[in-house]
């Protein structure tokens, strides 16, 4: 990597300010990003998140917990440079037992500052830092909490591979299909992705031009819709029986569909009833939290909302009007779900 080698972009970003697009994610997280913070001059590596369109962060030092207004000021967030960009290495995420082998090898690079590296507790799903001489990794639970861990061989960390994405991608798909969903970035206002293939409701149900949106609210995830609005994104989500739409929303997810023969899998609109009735099954419903992108009927029209799986609830809104469907009438509404290919679909 040393021949080749090419700096990390981090941008500087104020706690509680719009969330930015495009910023390195945990593995198979939608709200856990890298983030780097200074202290007196020490690095330290933490975790940010999306709270309700701005950028929340929290951080181990000295054997404490720094977070929000604690931290103060300016953190950094590591970003992906633009996809239409040709780069000659990708972050991907690898074992740390992995990434002291190859690094030693020169074929990867561990992203970090002094000796603190980003990493991942896949068994609980923290984001954290690593200390890679010590071998030593903190992270801070949801009860804000400080996890500590010296058995580091299967944690996850970050790194820079030689050659592009893109390559890399190809390759993992002959081997093993993706998945996890690709949930990305944006801002509401900002310009519509038009190079972007949104998951939308199928043209022919409801009204035209709604678009899967996510959005978190208080560290909880939010099914809506987004749409464009004189070639820019709007939004609407329902929390705590309130519209959330127009500039309170912020920073938001919107989900790509890639091309199912390169990720092994397509989406489809399936009734509730069936939908919950996955195991075994070559389909699962898109969920987080139990939270699944549903079609709830208003009046004559189906408006892109969402429906909790645990308490059979439905939600959705326009103009500031929630409607609300509880028990029976939930079952015969359309969820989104993501069928797997058979192999054979894939050669």
């Amino acid at each position: 990597m040393e021949k080749d080698k090419i700096d990390d972009i981090w941008t500087n970003q104020k706690v509680g300010t719009p969330f930015p697009t495009n910023v390195v994610k945990a593995p198979g997280e939608t709200n856990k990003y890298v983030a780097l913070w200074y202290r007196h001059g020490k690095p330290i590596m933490g975790r940010a998140w999306n709270d309700s369109g701005v950028m929340q962060c929290t951080f181990v030092l000295e054997d404490k917990v720094f977070t929000g207004s604690d931290v103060g000021g300016v953190i950094q967030l590591l970003l992906l440079e633009p996809p239409n960009k040709k780069k000659s290495f990708h972050y991907d995420w690898v074992s740390f037992k992995k990434a002291k082998s190859l690094t030693s090898e020169g074929k990867y690079e561990m992203v970090r500052c002094d000796y603190n590296s980003p990493v991942y507790w896949a068994e609980h799903g923290f984001l954290g830092c690593i200390n890679t001489q010590l071998q030593i990794a903190h992270f801070v639970d949801n009860d804000s909490k400080i996890l500590t861990t010296n058995k580091t061989e299967d944690l996850q960390v970050l790194c820079k591979i030689s050659g592009s994405r893109e390559s890399a991608d190809k390759a993992a798909a002959l081997n093993k299909m993706t998945n996890v969903n690709d949930w990305e970035d944006f801002n509401w206002g900002s310009y519509w992705p038009i190079n972007k293939n949104v998951m939308s409701i199928p043209k022919q149900l409801g009204v035209p031009d709604q678009y899967v949106a996510l959005w978190y609210r208080h560290g909880k995830p939010i099914m809506g819709r987004a749409w464009p609005k004189n070639g820019k994104i709007d939004a609407s989500f329902v929390d705590a029986n309130r519209e959330f739409t127009g500039p309170t929303v912020g920073s938001l997810q919107l989900l790509i569909a890639l091309p199912p023969t390169t990720v092994g899998y397509d989406y489809v609109w399936m009734n509730y009833t069936l939908a919950m009735d996955y195991r075994d099954k070559d389909f699962v419903p898109v969920h987080l939290s139990y939270v699944v992108p549903a079609l709830v009927p208003v009046g004559t029209k189906l408006l892109l909302g969402q429906v909790n799986m645990k308490t059979e609830c439905a939600t959705v809104a326009i103009d500031g009007k929630v409607t609300k469907l509880e028990g029976g009438p939930v079952k015969s509404i359309s969820v989104l779900c993501r069928r797997e290919m058979a192999e054979t679909m894939l050669i």
